[in-house]
Formats: structure tokens, sequence, C-alpha cells
């Protein structure tokens, strides 16, 4: 019940004009705030991350200042969770159990999707967003002396290390950006998107370069580097949400 009332709420703000509902974000907020402290049920978790993600593009970034601090909090929480179900000592049957536990996969999911769209808007569009960017994303070249490791690269070495590199082919053909997946089945399906943000700084560095070779570029990485224009960003996080709030739709 808690999941479905949340995905309602985010469908009404989703059809909504920009602002429309900013009287009632305290009201809002205070609800998202109430599922998250009193349900431990993923599903409800992960429809309040979704309910984020419209707030995000419905709201303007001064309005929603008041939710980062429970939305980041939330983010890093199913990321170290990400985190431990990877590095922690697994058998093959321990993979597939947690591989068959849908409503924990919708949960990693969601936040995957959460953590796309801070990426895919526009850089400097969230001034909340830039702040802790250093956090997740590896925008920028690593230092010796940098003692934080961006949780993207934490989670891309775990995952080449439990499903090894990806291949040309998986570059070349598997899409870095989660927009058109409305299921996790496995992590190994993660391993384009956070190889994505894992290697962000280094692409950039690459396509300065004339000697810059397009197979070294994972597909759709562009997306995720704060490039697009507001309305270019907008309109594709808006299809992924079409995705998610349409019920039988996997492309």
């Amino acid at each position: 019940m808690r999941a479905q009332a949340l995905k309602r709420l985010a469908f009404i703000i989703l059809s909504s004009e920009l602002g429309q509902y900013q009287a009632q974000l305290p009201d809002i907020q205070e609800r998202l705030s109430d599922n998250l402290r009193l349900s431990q049920v993923p599903i409800v978790h992960a429809q309040v991350f979704l309910c984020y993600r419209v707030l995000l593009i419905r709201q303007k970034p001064q309005h929603i200042v008041s939710m980062w601090p429970s939305m980041v909090t939330e983010l890093v929480h199913v990321l170290l969770q990400i985190e431990q179900q990877l590095s922690g000592t697994t058998n093959v049957s321990d993979d597939l159990k947690c591989d068959r536990n849908d409503q924990w996969m919708q949960l990693y999911l969601a936040a995957c999707k959460l953590l796309e769209t801070l990426c895919t808007l526009p850089s400097g569009y969230l001034a909340q967003f830039q702040m802790c960017h250093w956090a997740f994303v590896n925008s920028v070249a690593a230092s010796n002396i940098d003692s934080f490791v961006p949780f993207a690269s934490r989670i891309d070495r775990l995952l080449r290390n439990k499903y090894g590199q990806l291949s040309t082919h998986g570059r070349k053909f598997i899409s870095a950006s989660l927009v058109n997946v409305k299921t996790l089945t496995s992590f190994s399906e993660l391993r384009s998107f956070f190889l994505a943000l894992a290697t962000q700084n280094k692409m950039r560095a690459l396509t300065t370069q004339f000697s810059f070779d397009k197979e070294d570029q994972l597909r759709d990485a562009h997306f995720l580097n704060g490039s697009l224009s507001y309305k270019t960003a907008i309109s594709r996080l808006e299809h992924a949400l079409y995705v998610d709030f349409a019920e039988h739709w996997q492309l």
C-alpha cells in the first residue's frame, strides 16, 4: 500500500508543471521521510527514490535544498549495500539467491537511476550535488594523496573482480545508461553503468586527443557527464520515468 501510494504521488508530480507543487513540498518531504523511517521494506524505499527523481525535474533546485541531506544519505546507504553484496564472501548459491530477491534488486536499480539522474542534469544546475559529486563519480584525475575513492570506482572494481572485464563487444553494444532498464536481475547488468562513471575523467581526457579511439568509448556514456542541455536532459529523464511507470514495458 505504501509503495503504491508513493508511486501515485510521483506520477501526480510528474504530470504537473515546473514548480506547481512548491507550496506542498514540506508535506511531500514529511511523507517521504516517514516512509523511510517507518518502513524497512525495500520496495517502499525504491519508490521514495522514484519520487526524488521526479522532484529533481519538476522542482527548481533552490526549492528542494531541504531534501538533499536525506536524499544523499539514502543514496549512500544503498550504494554501501551494493558494495557489501559484491565484496562479501559469496558462493554461487548466495549469488543466485541475491539475484532472485527482486525487491532488493529493484532498490539497487532505483538508487542507480537516482545517481544517473543527478549525473545527467547539466553540470552546475544542482549546486548541492556539485559539492558532493566527488564522492560518487571520478570526474577528475585522482592524485597519489587522495584518500577517498568514489563509489563508482569501488563498485566498478568489485564488479570487475566478480564478473571480469567488460568485453569490446559489451562496451560497444551495452548501454552505460539505465534509462531503458526496468528490472535488474543481476549485478552484472550494472557493469557498464559503473564503468562509465568510474572512467569519466579518462574519457574526457581522451576526447581531447586526436588519437581518440571510439572503441574505447562506452555506449551512451556521454549522457552521464552533465554535458547535455537542460531541455535535452529533462526530456531524457522524463523518458526514463515513463519506462518505470509503465507496468509491462522493458526495452
